[in-house]
């Protein structure tokens, strides 16, 4: 796992490999991006075993800012037990909880 954010460009979609402890930063490399005409996002949580009530909180906030600028956010590779707290939280109105990476792409497609 990278030690800090990065965002990939795969296939014209912003890719961001999330590392639990820094979700809060996301919107910050995704931002200008976004307003540069890049507005689908995928967030790709095959690293990620737990997430902090501070972390879902960034995820929601953050998916509100991406379709405030008319993009679109998806998340891919979401372990069982988040997958579950997601569903605990009732975010599977918000986010499709089961999508692998090429799901998500096409998803934000």
């Amino acid at each position: 796992m990278a030690d800090e954010l990065q965002v990939l460009d795969q296939d014209g979609v912003n890719v961001v490999t999330v590392i639990e402890t820094e979700c809060a930063q996301i919107w910050s490399l995704l931002q200008p991006l976004i307003e540069g005409g890049k507005k689908s996002c995928v967030l790709d949580f095959s690293n990620v075993n737990y997430l902090n009530s501070m972390s879902i909180a960034a995820i929601i906030g953050l998916n509100k800012k991406v379709a405030g600028a008319g993009g679109k956010l998806a998340l891919a590779n979401l372990q069982d037990n988040i997958q579950s707290v997601f569903r605990i939280l009732k975010l599977e109105k918000l986010f499709d909880l089961s999508l692998d990476m090429a799901g998500a792409k096409a998803a934000v497609s």
